[in-house]
C-alpha cells in the first residue's frame, strides 16, 4: 500500500539532519532513533529500509562541524518521500 507524504512527514524529514547533528552515538544508532521516533507506526523492517539510504547523507555530518545545509534537508526529504511511496 502506497503512502503519500504528508506535511507532517515533510516537516520530520527536513528535521532529520538537524536532529542527527544534535544527537550522539554512532551514525546508524542516531538515524535509527530519529526514524523510529518520527515514523514509529511503521514496522521495524520498514524503518531499517529508511535508515540505509539516509546513512550516506548523514554520516559525513558526524565527522564535520555539523554544518547542516538545505541540500541535506532536501536529500532527506527526497529519501523519505521515496520510502513512503514504497510502503
Amino acid at each position: 500500500m502506497e503512502h503519500a507524504m504528508t506535511s507532517e512527514d515533510r516537516w520530520y524529514a527536513n528535521r532529520i539532519p538537524d536532529d542527527f547533528v544534535a544527537s550522539s552515538g554512532d551514525a546508524i544508532s542516531r538515524i535509527s532513533k530519529i526514524v523510529t521516533e518520527n515514523w514509529w507506526h511503521h514496522g521495524a523492517n520498514a524503518l531499517s529500509q529508511l535508515v540505509e539510504p539516509l546513512l550516506p547523507i548523514l554520516e559525513p555530518l558526524a565527522s564535520t562541524d555539523g554544518e547542516v545545509s538545505d541540500h541535506h534537508r532536501n536529500q532527506c526529504q527526497a529519501v523519505v518521500e521515496r520510502w513512503l511511496a514504497q510502503q
